[in-house]
């Protein structure tokens, strides 16, 4: 092999993060479906603790503690009968919250290629024919109609692409392979080359704060890439994703998390509305119940995180489902206001009836007795019909206010 086609072979992985509605409290997987192999022990283990380390340090023990987010290993599917550079199986867990939204997070280890954005961007893509996304969901539907009662997912799907360079340097790299870079953290599939300053711009989004590394996010995807200087101290097990990865990682599976969540409060502030005050109270409580995961699950915790975030939040729509989320709660609230100012002015009202046909009644019974001293039927036959007509009086003068 020569010097530049070495130079351009890279290590390429995949996570691919799915966004579905469970349909009530997930218990775990009972027996796996067809064409799904347990996950190797170790391999499982040591995935799942890397993200727990990492989620630690990120959102920090309380937040843990209170399990409000879960990752529950599936298996191994074998994806046969694709090309040799494709990956040969995919690891797939299960991120539930606990709101009732979960992600299905898909690992794709692939061996060493040469770089090819076309190849990739086609193996990402949801809706190509007899592609690696529609294998897997050959097997994943089964599993997933189950657990959410719809054949595919229902929220959002992003993928994260991980690069690993062999021998170049990051700088070399990227001045050599640029445009191809954004095509494929843009999935573009267009054979049209992408104007100097839309390339420029998207480099320029680089969230990595460390030599050697760049990580990007698009509408469409996420990419981490790092040089073999740069991700030297933190090679993982084969197979597993490296450790430079899982800040990025672990913030996108956040905001999707935040963004299902959002989206769940959403439909059930429009599909719904109480008829009691009681009701609308409890759900104006479930909403601020939800709500924490935008207040509270992303922390500012690092330099990385905290502009991801920013930016994650704008790209995938979370800024404005939040704001849609937010209006349809001040619609619930003045919902709960205007009831309860309703309910109030109804008691109002018909203790005034009482109390003024009362009054009136009394009245009458007075005057009643200075004529019928000995008939008592009819001083009470004053006295009520004198607090009926009253009554009777009153609301049909009050009414029209009332309404």
């Amino acid at each position: 092999m020569s010097m530049d086609q070495n130079a351009s072979v890279v290590e390429p992985a995949f996570t691919l993060l799915f966004s579905v509605r469970l349909k009530g409290v997930f218990k775990g997987f009972g027996t796996l479906p067809p064409g799904v192999a347990p996950l190797p022990p170790g391999e499982s283990q040591a995935y799942t603790t890397g993200l727990a380390e990492f989620e630690r340090r990120l959102l920090g023990k309380t937040f843990l503690e209170a399990r409000r987010i879960t990752r529950w290993p599936l298996g191994r599917i074998a994806l046969e009968g694709l090309a040799d550079e494709a990956p040969a199986h995919a690891d797939v867990y299960l991120l539930s919250h606990k709101s009732g939204v979960a992600l299905w997070e898909v690992w794709l280890p692939a061996p060493s290629q040469s770089f090819d954005a076309a190849r990739w961007i086609t193996w990402l893509d949801p809706e190509g024919e007899d592609g690696l996304i529609v294998r897997l969901w050959r097997f994943l539907g089964s599993v997933n109609h189950e657990i959410t009662g719809k054949a595919t997912w229902s929220g959002l799907y992003l993928p994260l692409i991980l690069l690993r360079l062999r021998q170049q340097p990051l700088a070399a790299f990227i001045d050599q392979n640029g445009p191809d870079l954004v095509r494929l953290l843009l999935l573009d599939r267009s054979q049209r080359a992408l104007k100097p300053g839309v390339v420029a711009e998207e480099l320029s989004r680089d969230y990595c704060a460390r030599q050697g590394g760049m990580t990007l996010l698009s509408r469409r995807s996420g990419l981490d890439l790092h040089d073999q200087e740069g991700a030297a101290g933190d090679v993982p097990p084969a197979g597993l994703p490296p450790k430079s990865a899982l800040p990025f990682l672990v913030t996108l599976e956040l905001l999707l998390l935040e963004h299902a969540v959002l989206q769940h409060l959403y439909d059930r502030l429009s599909r719904h509305m109480p008829k009691s005050v009681e009701e609308l109270i409890m759900l104006k409580q479930e909403v601020i119940d939800g709500l924490e995961e935008y207040y509270g699950a992303i922390t500012n915790a690092t330099r990385f995180s905290d502009a991801v975030t920013a930016d994650g939040e704008r790209l995938l729509g979370v800024e404005d489902i939040y704001d849609a989320v937010m209006e349809r709660l001040e619609a619930v609230s003045f919902a709960i206001t205007t009831r309860s100012q309703r309910h109030m002015t109804l008691l109002q009202f018909w203790l005034t009836i009482v109390f003024g046909a009362s009054e009136i009644g009394f009245i009458a019974a007075s005057i009643s007795t200075w004529y019928y001293r000995t008939g008592l039927g009819a001083v009470l036959a004053w006295t009520i019909g004198a607090a009926l007509l009253s009554g009777l009086i009153l609301v049909m003068f009050l009414r029209g206010k009332v309404e």
